[in-house]
């Protein structure tokens, strides 16, 4: 599998931005590539990939109900991940995060936490490289493709702070919603320099409490330099554009906005097909909706391929 398909797992960088009634950055929207692990390398009929991948964030906000009040969140994911190549042109994967989000009202007359735990939203796609150009003489491949897949309202939606009242739909494990998503990849390859862009859009429905997470505009651009065979160095851009939520038809003020990332990154050959990443996305650019904060993203995954 080549190597850029690997180093492509560590982008799945979450940025944010906030939610209905009280407002809070959103850790189901991230910026880049939606199946990031399914890299820009032409899948290989019967090969299999399977990934661990860990990932932290922060993000605070004002509330919409007292604007007094400030909401912290802090999030940490636990995500398998399978990749299968049934053909030779198409690659599916599964994506099964466990997560646990730490949630506090902080400033107003009543503060609150709450601590859910347990699965998200399980996303299921797909990538179609329908295009391919090789110049053995030169080293050089190119490739097209077409991105597809939803995220499924698996994770529980409905966890409540100390008093028992719902928390923010942002501070959910779940969005109670369906998220489809479509768009597609253009990548260049030729050792030592490796460059890949992407583009998506992602739509969610309307979840059972009337809120509905507007829909989002996600790219990237990864370049990569591979100076040694088992060492290879990642610097990409990742943004995201949102149209603001809304809760029963109503915007949701503190939502939406714009968020670009740079997103460094370094991947190790730890043994065999075994790989190691990690990246920090650094938020450099920011014009959100309201009064919304992100900090840095940091992810790390082990990524092993069975042929």
């Amino acid at each position: 599998m080549p190597f850029v398909s690997r180093c492509a797992a560590l982008a799945a960088a979450a940025a944010v931005v906030s939610a209905p009634s009280t407002a809070l950055a959103c850790s189901v929207c991230g910026c880049g590539d939606p199946l990031v692990v399914a890299g820009d390398a032409m899948p290989v009929t019967g090969n299999l990939r399977i990934a661990l991948e860990g990932e932290y964030l922060t993000a605070t906000a004002a509330s919409d109900e007292d604007p007094t009040a400030t909401e912290d969140l802090v999030q940490q994911t636990l995500r398998p991940v399978v990749v299968v190549s049934l053909l030779n042109q198409l690659n599916l994967v599964a994506q099964v995060p466990v997560t646990r989000k730490l949630w506090s009202l902080t400033g107003g007359a009543t503060p609150e936490e709450a601590q859910p735990l347990g699965l998200g939203d399980i996303d299921l796609g797909a990538r179609w490289f329908f295009w391919q150009s090789t110049d053995v003489s030169a080293g050089r491949r190119q490739n097209l493709g077409l991105t597809a897949g939803t995220s499924l309202p698996s994770g529980f939606d409905n966890a409540v702070d100390e008093a028992g009242d719902r928390i923010d739909d942002h501070a959910q494990l779940g969005t109670g919603a369906w998220g489809p998503y479509a768009g597609a990849l253009y990548a260049f390859h030729q050792d030592p320099f490796n460059v890949s862009v992407n583009a998506s859009g992602r739509f969610h429905t309307v979840n059972g409490y009337g809120y509905q997470y507007g829909p989002a505009l996600l790219w990237s651009a990864r370049a990569q330099l591979r100076p040694w065979e088992r060492v290879a160095f990642v610097l990409g851009v990742d943004g995201r554009y949102a149209v603001q939520d809304t809760l029963a038809g109503a915007v949701q003020t503190n939502t939406g906005g714009l968020v670009l990332a740079a997103v460094p990154g370094v991947d190790v050959n730890v043994a065999g097909n075994l790989w190691l990443h990690a990246a920090v996305q650094f938020p450099i650019y920011t014009a959100l909706s309201g009064t919304q904060t992100v900090g840095p993203v940091f992810s790390a995954s082990l990524q092993y391929s069975l042929m």
